[in-house]
């Protein structure tokens, strides 16, 4: 399933870049300061050439010179909202978010600075603060399908299904070519249909949807597990969800497909042929709920999904031992591929190297920079002095060895 990161970083994010820039003028309305004038321009001319973080320093100098006008003000608005969408292009959510309010800051009512401080909001698992910062885009834009689109995913996030509909007609019937959107509409009709019937039971830290035909037998069974993953998983992570975790157990789903997604912060567990005698039951949870601690500890500035999985598969503490003799086995064979290509396999094999040459602390502090705004390459090298090409290295080594 696609993040919201990815879902926003295509042609979307690239129109309103291109929206900002355009709107740009070269010569204040009014400044009576020749030098200011001067200053714009050339930053106009920088920015064009995509040289931002001069063109901003520019910008700052012409309002310094000339504080009041209001075309220099709304252009260096303009450039941090495309250095903030860039920013949140690459996952660096705090640092995008900073650039965002800066340019609220001089313009406030900057809508593209709006949509993207809601994306931030929304990507951190802030979805009551997503969705009144989209409302102040429609506010200022009625017909701004976007603002539309990205509300619905917030009151989908708020489990309000009907709410995200109505939003997301309100886009369509603004833009009723989005094939997208509808294939969006139809999936969460499917899911308000489906749970309908469904009641909802909250433990301390889940959100927790179940099927209507109460399961005692399993359902007080899954909210335990879940509040023990809460505490050890927290505990070995060192960290807990600032919000409530969704969860929902579908009755008529099986077992095998339960995951995690990144799109809506909800975890999903099938109930289907699914029993208290099941050895996998407490792995599945703990292996889903760490994905949540990671998401939550990174801020949603995810690591790569071998990282992910690799470290899921380590606190489920069932799957470890057989894909590493599986890795071992492939590279007997001659085959030993890419981290990101095998997540679980050698993303495990890799984790547990990691774990045993560094620390879990290592891998908590890698989580806990990239929550802080910095990028998996800087968060991984400036906290294990090491690369991702010499750790594929060193495990295709290990791996050719056997151990």
């Amino acid at each position: 399933m696609l993040s919201l990161r990815q879902a926003w970083s295509g042609c979307c994010l690239v129109m309103m870049l291109l929206a900002t820039l355009c709107g740009m003028a070269a010569t204040p309305a009014w400044s009576a300061n020749p030098e200011a004038q001067r200053l714009n321009e050339a930053a106009v001319a920088r920015t064009a050439h995509g040289g931002y973080e001069e063109a901003a320093e520019l910008f700052s100098q012409a309002l310094r010179l000339s504080p009041d006008d209001p075309v220099i003000r709304k252009n260096l608005a303009g450039l941090r909202t495309v250095m903030g969408h860039r920013l949140l292009k690459a996952g660096l959510l705090q640092r995008a978010q900073v650039q965002y309010q800066a340019a609220l800051g001089l313009h406030p009512d900057e809508s593209a600075a709006l949509l993207g401080l809601g994306d931030v909001q929304l990507l951190e698992r802030e979805p009551r603060a997503a969705a009144e910062t989209y409302r102040r885009v429609i506010v200022l834009e009625p017909r701004n399908a976007d603002a539309y689109v990205r509300l619905g995913e917030a009151y989908n996030s708020l489990g309000d299904l009907e709410a995200a509909l109505s939003e997301w007609a309100r886009a369509l019937a603004i833009r009723p070519e989005d094939a997208g959107l509808r294939q969006r509409m139809d999936q969460v009709r499917r899911e308000a249909q489906h749970l309908s019937h469904h009641r909802s039971r909250d433990s301390q830290h889940f959100r927790v949807i179940y099927e209507g035909q109460r399961r005692e037998d399993i359902g007080q069974e899954l909210l335990q597990i879940l509040e023990r993953a809460y505490t050890d998983v927290g505990y070995d992570l060192g960290a807990y969800p600032p919000y409530e975790v969704q969860t929902i157990f579908y009755s008529e789903v099986d077992f095998t497909v339960s995951h995690y997604g990144l799109l809506d912060g909800k975890i999903r567990v099938g109930l289907r042929g699914l029993t208290l005698a099941n050895p996998q039951l407490a792995s599945v949870l703990y292996h889903e709920y760490t994905h949540a601690l990671i998401y939550a500890i990174s801020r949603g500035n995810n690591p790569p999904r071998w990282l992910h999985e690799g470290l899921a598969v380590h606190v489920e503490r069932q799957r470890a031992a057989e894909f590493k003799q599986e890795a071992i086995r492939q590279a007997r064979a001659g085959a030993v591929p890419a981290l990101e290509s095998s997540p679980y396999v050698h993303g495990s094999v890799a984790v547990e190297h990691l774990i045993e040459r560094y620390g879990l602390s290592a891998i908590r502090q890698v989580l806990r920079r990239m929550g802080e705004g910095l990028p998996f390459a800087q968060a991984f090298q400036d906290t294990l002095r090491l690369d991702v090409p010499t750790l594929q290295e060193t495990v295709r080594d290990l791996l050719v060895r056997g151990y």
